[in-house]
């Protein structure tokens, strides 16, 4: 079944509201199976929203994720390839660029992390604007001023609310909702007690950005918004901990999307693949415009016609930064290259001193060396194989390696093959680069 998307008015184009988390994954909400997760305003939108859990970055890190999200390019076609790793191009749009032609005020208060395109993304008071610091009190009073600004103009609003919960220092909610001996740690994890408190610090702050979401949806009610207005959440890239935020798995890279339009996107779940950069066409396509042949394509189908089950064949995941990891991601499988195996992975934001976030990874490396089950896992985090193959179906937390066995020879060929000709159509070169001295200083462990 077709959705017609014809509206009585603000000419007959729908409203965007993108509520954007911060280093919170996929798993992160009890409609993705975290137990302890206090997340009723999430998992309410999800039970009303196409639920889309199989929702990529290509890089997962914030800068990266944002260039992406904002302008339907992958990171090597748009130029910021990592937090520290930016390359100059030309030509670049960003979202107000497509939006406002066709009609859109857009504006964005909170977090940006982004400054790519030529239209300038209106400011608007209300939210922090980064996670360090004490001030992450936040007001919709600009952005309903906004809102109630565009409507007495006549114009349609893409409004995004870039919220700076759940990133580190993990300093903010109720962390005593979330008792540390009823954590719920991710199978690859190392059960020490800071990882527990980790777990739980983070908890507390996803039930904010979980406050914030339900705060949207009210004033969406206030305003009367929700017939002209497609509410969009994205969960942003992983927490920061090992395999997580800075990695291409799963625990990093993959995301949760809800998309919601009471009576027109359909209410289902979807493992669809899809990833940030088919957020601005969606936006587009909604809104009347032609097709900007990016490298994100329209979701719309997916979101509105029960006959679309599926948008995209493969996912690539492009870390360059701090480490040259490559990956595709199918419908099953997922395949992770790793250009300098010989060389010890690991972040220099785990040796980070006097900083919250590097203390389990410091307990981790101190069980591994009496417990043979923690420094199996130490092992996968410091020495990844030159190829890993997980069917991330089954084992979405990628704890058993299939790349080993003889069966799957052939399959790792052919999406080795597979991700090198993705990587060439996105200018990508397949030859992993040379290891300056300094870099392989920089990266040692402390």
């Amino acid at each position: 079944m077709l959705i017609s998307l014809n509206l009585s008015g603000n000419q007959g184009k729908p409203n965007f509201i993108i509520v954007i988390g911060d280093d919170v994954g996929w798993d992160a909400f009890g409609c993705t199976g975290m137990k302890e997760a206090r997340t009723s305003a999430i998992d309410q939108l999800a039970r009303e929203s196409t639920m889309m859990s199989r929702f990529y970055c290509s890089v997962s890190q914030c800068a990266p994720l944002r260039a992406e999200l904002y302008t339907g390019l992958l990171p090597k076609n748009n130029g910021v390839l990592a937090n520290a790793k930016k390359e100059k191009r030309f030509g670049v749009k960003n979202i107000a660029d497509f939006l406002i032609p066709l009609g859109y005020k857009v504006g964005l208060s909170g977090k940006k992390h982004f400054g790519l395109g030529t239209a300038k993304i209106d400011p608007i008071p209300g939210f922090a604007s980064g996670a360090n610091g004490s001030n992450q009190v936040h007001t919709f009073d600009g952005v309903e001023a906004y809102i109630s600004e565009a409507k007495k103009g006549g114009l349609s609003f893409c409004v995004i609310i870039g919220a700076t919960h759940a990133h580190h220092p993990w300093d903010h909610g109720e962390e005593s909702n979330f008792p540390v001996d009823e954590i719920q740690l991710r199978p690859h994890y190392i059960d020490t007690p800071t990882a527990r408190q980790a777990v739980a610090k983070h908890a507390a702050e996803v039930e904010v950005l979980d406050q914030q979401v339900g705060e949207t949806r009210e004033l969406m009610k206030k305003m009367d918004l929700e017939k002209d207005t497609i509410l969009i959440f994205l969960s942003e890239q992983g927490i920061a901990m090992p395999r997580g935020k800075w990695s291409p798995y799963e625990h990093g890279s993959r995301a949760l999307c809800l998309a919601h339009w009471k009576g027109r996107i359909l209410p289902r779940k979807t493992n669809a693949l899809a990833m940030y950069c088919d957020i601005v066409p969606t936006l587009i396509d909604f809104a009347g415009g032609e097709d900007p042949l990016l490298d994100g394509t329209s979701l719309m189908g997916l979101w509105t016609e029960e006959k679309v089950k599926d948008h995209r064949k493969e996912v690539l995941i492009s870390n360059v930064h701090p480490f040259w990891q490559k990956a595709i991601v199918t419908d099953t499988y997922k395949l992770v290259w790793t250009g300098h195996p010989e060389r010890e992975h690991i972040w220099g934001n785990f040796n980070s001193k006097g900083k919250f976030f590097a203390k389990p990874w410091t307990e981790w490396m101190e069980k591994a060396k009496s417990n043979k089950s923690a420094a199996r896992k130490v092992e996968r985090v410091l020495q990844p194989k030159a190829f890993e193959l997980y069917d991330v179906v089954s084992d979405p937390y990628e704890t058993k390696d299939l790349a080993s066995k003889a069966s799957h020879k052939q399959r790792i060929k052919t999406l080795h093959q597979q991700l090198k000709a993705l990587m060439t159509e996105c200018g990508e070169s397949t030859i992993p680069p040379q290891l300056s001295d300094r870099n392989k200083k920089k990266n040692q462990t402390k």
